[in-house]
C-alpha cells in the first residue's frame, strides 16, 4: 500500500511540475508577443512621424526682386529697420519688405516663377515661400499688401501635389489654389485703399478691391465667401462687407463724390492777368437735385475788372495703365453763370474745365483737357472737340471714352478741374477716370 501510495505522489508531483512549465513558457510567450507588438506600435507612429515630418515639413525659398519703372524700389529685410534701394536685382527671403514711391513699379518673380507686379506708392510684406521638405507635397506662397496695389500671376503646380497662394488683406483673405483634378492657375490683384495712399500700414483702410484677372479666387471676409472669376472684381468695406461683383476696373480719382470733403484734392488758382480783389472760391456744397452724390464743389467768381482768372481743384494720380485700350472718364456738372461767352478769345476760357496730365509710351508730358459752357458767342460756335455746350442751371451728366487718346498714356499724372473766365459760377461731383485691368495673361497657357 505504501509503495502504491508513494507511486502516486510521484505522477502527481510530475504532472504539477509539466503544468507549472508549461505556465511558465506561455507567460513567456505572450510576454514576449506583447513585447514585439508594443515594438511595432513604437516603430509605427515612429515611421508614420517621419514620414508626416518628411511629407509636412517645409523649408524657406527665395524670389528675385527687379525695377520696371522709376527710382525709388526699396527692400528692407526681416528684423531690420533701414532700407536698401533696388536699381539693378536683389534677392527677396521671407519676411522681407518692398516699397515703391511715386511713379516707381516693382517685380518680383518667385521661386516657382509665380509673378507679382508691386503697382506705385505699394508697400508689400513676403510672408510665406514655401516647399516640402523632402517629398514634393505642395509648394505654398503667402504675400501681405500693407498699402497700394499687387497683381499676382500664379504658376501651375508643376510637380507638387498642391499649391497655394494666399493674400490677406485688412478684413480680405484671397485664396487661388491648385491641386490635383482642380487646376486654379491664373491672375488677379488686390488693391489696398487706405486714408493716406501714401502713408504706412498703420492708416485706416477704407477698403480692398479684389479683381480676377485670369481663372478663379476664393475672397474670403467675416460676412462671406466668394468666388471670382475672370473679369470680375468686389470691393469690400473696411468691416469685410463685400459690396456688387463687377467687371474688373481701376479707379484712378480718389474721393470723386467729395464725401470726405476736400480729401485728395488741393486747391488750384491760375491766372492770365491781374485778378483784382477777386480769385475765385473753392467751397463744397450740397447739390440742389440732378445729382445723387448729395455734394459738390462750387467754383466761384464775379468781378467788374474784366480780368481772367483760374480757380479750382487739382489731384496727383501717379498711376501707370497695364491697358491702353480703355480709359474711361466721368462727371456730373452744372453751370449757372459764365462770361465771356463761348471760351473767350482763345477758346480757353470756359466756366468748367477738366485737364488730364499724363505721359505717353515715349515718356513725353502731354495734357488732354475739354471745356463745359452755357453761352455761345457771337464770333462763331466753339468746336465740339474743345468744348461741349449744356443747359443753364441744370445737371449734366457727361462722359468720355478716350481709347483713342493720342498719343497713348503710359502713366496718368494727375487731374485737374477747373474755371477759367471773368465770372462763373459752377459745380461739378462724381468724378471717375477708370481704366480696364484686362490685358495679355497667357505667360502660363
Amino acid at each position: 500500500m505504501e509503495r502504491t501510495d508513494q507511486s502516486s505522489g510521484k505522477v502527481r508531483d510530475q504532472t504539477l511540475a509539466i503544468g507549472t512549465t508549461h505556465r511558465f513558457v506561455l507567460r513567456a510567450w505572450i510576454l514576449m508577443l506583447a513585447g514585439f507588438a508594443v515594438f511595432l506600435f513604437i516603430f509605427l507612429i515612429s515611421s508614420i512621424e517621419v514620414y508626416s515630418y518628411f511629407r509636412d515639413g517645409t523649408q524657406p525659398q527665395t524670389a528675385l526682386l527687379e525695377p520696371v519703372s522709376g527710382q525709388g524700389l526699396l527692400l528692407r529685410s526681416a528684423g531690420e529697420e533701414d532700407w536698401r534701394l533696388v536699381s539693378e536685382s536683389a534677392t527677396v527671403r521671407e519676411g522681407d519688405t518692398i516699397s515703391t514711391g511715386s511713379a516707381t513699379a516693382g517685380w518680383i518673380t518667385l521661386f516657382d516663377q509665380s509673378t507679382v507686379e508691386v503697382s506705385e506708392n505699394s508697400l508689400v510684406r513676403i510672408k510665406r515661400m514655401r516647399t516640402s521638405r523632402l517629398f514634393t507635397e505642395r509648394k505654398e506662397i503667402e504675400i501681405e499688401p500693407l498699402r497700394g496695389t499687387i497683381h499676382v500671376g500664379m504658376a501651375p503646380r508643376g510637380e507638387f501635389n498642391t499649391s497655394s497662394l494666399t493674400v490677406p488683406s485688412g478684413p480680405v483673405t484671397i485664396r487661388m489654389r491648385d491641386e490635383i483634378r482642380s487646376e486654379q492657375t491664373g491672375s488677379f490683384l488686390v488693391e489696398t485703399q487706405r486714408l493716406d495712399p501714401g502713408g504706412n500700414e498703420d492708416d485706416p483702410i477704407l477698403a480692398v478691391r479684389v479683381a480676377v484677372l485670369r481663372g478663379q479666387a476664393t475672397v474670403e471676409t467675416d460676412h462671406a465667401q466668394q468666388t471670382l472669376s475672370t473679369n470680375e472684381q468686389v470691393v469690400v468695406g473696411p468691416g469685410g462687407e463685400p459690396g456688387e461683383v463687377t467687371s474688373a476696373r481701376r479707379e484712378h480719382v480718389r474721393n470723386g463724390d467729395f464725401s470726405r470733403d476736400l480729401a485728395d484734392w488741393v486747391e488750384y488758382h491760375g491766372q492770365s492777368g491781374d485778378p483784382g480783389t477777386d480769385s475765385g472760391t473753392v467751397q463744397r456744397v450740397p447739390t440742389e437735385g440732378g445729382s445723387d452724390s448729395g455734394v459738390a464743389v462750387q467754383f466761384s467768381r464775379s468781378t467788374q475788372t474784366g480780368t481772367s482768372w483760374e480757380t479750382g481743384i487739382q489731384q496727383t494720380v501717379g498711376q501707370s495703365l497695364r491697358v491702353h485700350s480703355s480709359l474711361n472718364l466721368g462727371l456730373d456738372l452744372r453751370i449757372d453763370d459764365q462770361h465771356p461767352p463761348g471760351g473767350g478769345d482763345e477758346m480757353t476760357e470756359f466756366p468748367l474745365i477738366v485737364k488730364i496730365n499724363y505721359v505717353d509710351l515715349q515718356g513725353q508730358n502731354r495734357e488732354w483737357w475739354h471745356g463745359f459752357y452755357v453761352h455761345e458767342s457771337v464770333a462763331g460756335p466753339v468746336p465740339g472737340e474743345r468744348a461741349t455746350r449744356v443747359v443753364q442751371g441744370e445737371w449734366s451728366s457727361v462722359s468720355f471714352d478716350l481709347s483713342d487718346l493720342s498719343p497713348l498714356p503710359r502713366q496718368i499724372s494727375s487731374i485737374l478741374v477747373y474755371s477759367s473766365g471773368h465770372n462763373y459760377r459752377s459745380f461739378v461731383t462724381n468724378l471717375s477716370l477708370t481704366s480696364s485691368e484686362m490685358g495679355n495673361y497667357d505667360e502660363y497657357d
